[in-house]
């Protein structure tokens, strides 16, 4: 693997022309083996673009460069990736064809190949003959690092997951205020934002629909963001952990109470279905929220359910098609509101569910940056800060059929960096794993690998048998 640990085979890369190997360890960081596949098929890597030689690029260089990478990331991996037959294959055969074009052997000629490496490749051909059931490890001299600070390739997998803070290490205090805080920021600069913004462009777009016409009709919608905006408060005093309960607990139950007068909207039927829809959901924030707050204390947050979908949430697809269609501003304005109304359900989850949905890993996230056997990077709509403590749970398929098959582990986290990403309204969090054991490392690896060799087989279609290296 790029990095300083792996056991894979580099010598077909050391025997190039320095700025060739220069180039080739470039690849082998930053390539997964589809794009080394792709690569090799245009004869050409944008690391070429660091080539300094005085020389021109000589194309046949070109590919025995790609293809001494391709044999290095063979093979690091294992041979108990979670593939199929077909897949293993596939990658057995890719690695023929790229000896066979360094070696200068036709890749039928296999048993001619495996001769020519005993002497100057044993690496290569220890993996070759190694049996899949083998779980010992080839030990190599690990090569010195070059310009990389990653012990592993970072790559992802078919997996789900799920993570709770538990603490900092700079900090001794972890409970504070009035009711227990988790210490994830949910109010972060961008949910304030695009909080911020959706009232904006919610406000223009009901006075645009409603405000000369039917100021009653407005008023009954003002009054519906007044309550989003309270809501949005005490969200806010519950995650940092300081409200005052009485208080949220008197005007809460009020928003409850006091149900919209829709008699303003002049018995418009439609208008009134689709306001009453967010009103009901509106309102299930409002109970949970009730509820959260009168069972919770100082040391304990109340764990409820993850709130169920309603009418609007089934039906608000369909009110976006129409907008982009022939949009209103008063669709519009529905459509602002129901985005308002999801993120507050989002953050009240996240606050009050997150233990709960341990339990459930079919609401646990799929979308990540990726992983490898040191660490996890995924996106976020909440904040941790650097240093945090989470934990994490990870729901990893180890099928290696077409039947899925789960493993689900748990492992902590040290949080080594954030990135915020303001055009995607989110953060890149990167976690360190810490005390990692053995069989999860492991599990890791071959769930990573397994993904890279079933990416480039799925991007590789049909081999041509006159060519079988096009892609």
């Amino acid at each position: 693997m790029p990095g300083t640990h792996y056991d894979n085979d580099h010598s077909f890369i050391e025997i190039l022309p320095f700025e060739y190997k220069k180039i080739a360890y470039r690849i082998l960081r930053s390539s997964s083996l589809e794009i080394m596949l792709l690569d090799l098929r245009s004869q050409y890597s944008k690391h070429f673009e660091e080539f300094k030689s005085a020389e021109p690029l000589d194309t046949q260089m070109v590919e025995k460069t790609i293809c001494a990478c391709i044999v290095a990331k063979i093979t690091s991996f294992s041979k108990m990736l979670y593939i199929n037959e077909i897949e293993f294959q596939f990658l057995e055969e890719t690695l023929y064809k790229a000896l066979s074009v360094l070696l200068d052997i036709p890749a039928t000629e296999t048993p001619t190949i495996q001769t020519a490496l005993v002497e100057d490749h044993p690496k290569t051909l220890h993996w070759i003959t190694k049996e899949r059931s083998d779980h010992g490890k080839y030990s190599l001299a690990i090569r010195s690092r070059r310009e990389n600070t990653r012990r592993y390739f970072r790559y992802t997998a078919d997996m789900s997951y799920h993570f709770i803070r538990i603490g900092s290490h700079e900090k001794v205090e972890e409970l504070q205020g009035d009711i227990y805080s988790s210490g994830i920021k949910h109010f972060n600069k961008i949910v304030n934002e695009k909080l911020d913004s959706i009232v904006v462009n919610y406000s223009k777009n009901i006075r645009a629909a409603l405000g000369e016409k039917y100021p009653e009709a407005l008023d009954l919608f003002m009054v519906v963001l007044e309550k989003l905006e309270y809501l949005r408060e005490v969200l806010n005093g519950i995650s940092v952990g300081v409200i005052n309960i009485e208080t949220a607990l008197r005007f809460l139950n009020e928003n409850l109470n006091n149900t919209l007068d829709y008699a303003s909207l002049n018995n418009n039927i439609r208008t009134e279905s689709i306001l009453r829809d967010f009103e009901e959901k509106l309102n299930q924030i409002n109970h949970h929220t009730i509820e959260l707050l009168e069972k919770s204390t100082p040391h304990k947050l109340y764990e409820g359910p993850v709130l169920e979908k309603l009418k609007i949430d089934h039906d608000i697809r369909g009110y976006i098609e129409k907008n982009k269609k022939n949009g209103s501003k008063l669709l519009k304005a529905f459509i602002d509101l129901y985005h308002y109304t999801l993120l507050m359900e989002k953050i009240y989850n996240n606050i009050s569910s997150s233990h709960y949905i341990i339990i459930f890993p079919e609401y646990w996230s799929q979308e990540f940056h990726d992983i490898s056997p040191g660490g996890f990077a995924f996106y976020s709509e909440f904040l941790v800060e650097k240093g945090d403590i989470l934990e994490l749970f990870l729901r990893i398929n180890v099928a290696t059929t077409g039947v899925e098959e789960y493993e689900i582990v748990h492992q902590r986290a040290k949080v080594v960096r954030v990135e915020p990403k303001y055009d995607e309204g989110r953060y890149l969090i990167a976690c360190e794993f810490m005390m990692c054991p053995e069989e999860t490392l492991e599990l890791i690896t071959h769930a990573t690998q397994g993904q890279e060799v079933k990416d480039a087989y799925a991007s590789s279609g049909l081999l041509d048998e006159d060519d079988a290296f096009a892609i």
